[in-house]
């Protein structure tokens, strides 16, 4: 009787430690499997949308960069690396359209947009940053005033009435004038329409009594 009872209790205690084993594996399991949540920045106004920033790999200079995704009822549906992640964000009130203002960089831009269907369910960019785009076309637009623009940045500031009103901020260089520097200021305007690339609709010049312009320092 001696010799039977330890053994059972051994086969007792052997049959428990499994069966908590395998009941705890799946769990263990499931959470090496989940990917990390990211860090939420704003949610859509009717609630479906939400943009969220996760850490991302350092550039190849060692820049720090962040992961952007956008979620559907917490499933990632679109994602991409940002230079510092979102500066700023506008929802459009309907929910349909997502503009986010990001760090300028080296070129300059700032402005991302996409366009959001709940029901497909998809996410399409209608715009990336993209300097050297934005210098091209400012030139095109005002090449009779401009020789070159130096430096141009476009940031998005509200929806209104279905457009989304941006601020259009760079220097130029005049004809004639090298060595003068002119900061600049437009109210860009533009027109959204499902997936397709949004329309430039008005442009109005501002002024800032602060910018004034100068000349390059003169040669020793």
């Amino acid at each position: 009787m001696k010799a039977i009872f330890p053994r059972k209790c051994l086969s007792d205690a052997l049959l428990g430690t499994i069966a908590v084993f395998f009941l705890l594996t799946p769990s263990i399991h499931l959470r090496a499997e989940m990917s990390p949540e990211g860090q939420p920045l704003s949610v859509s106004p009717d609630g479906m949308f939400e943009l969220r920033r996760l850490p991302a790999a350092p550039g190849e200079r060692g820049e720090a960069r962040k992961e952007l995704e956008i979620t559907l009822q917490g499933r990632v549906i679109y994602q991409w690396t940002s230079a510092i992640g979102a500066a700023s964000i506008l929802w459009s009130p309907d929910s349909k359209y997502l503009a986010v203002n990001e760090a300028p960089g080296d070129q300059g831009d700032q402005l991302r947009l996409f366009a959001l269907d709940s029901v497909k369910p998809e996410v399409t960019p209608l715009r990336e940053p993209n300097g050297s785009k934005l210098r091209s076309e400012v030139e095109s637009r005002h090449g009779n005033f401009l020789s070159r623009v130096d430096r141009v940045s476009l940031r998005a500031m509200d929806w209104r009435e279905g457009r989304l009103w941006c601020k259009l901020s760079g220097i130029f260089t005049p004809k004639r004038q090298s060595g003068v520097h002119v900061p600049f200021h437009h109210l860009w305007v533009f027109q959204v329409n499902g997936a397709s690339d949004p329309l430039l609709s008005e442009e109005w010049p501002l002024t800032d009594p602060k910018d004034q312009a100068y000349r390059d320092p003169a040669p020793q």
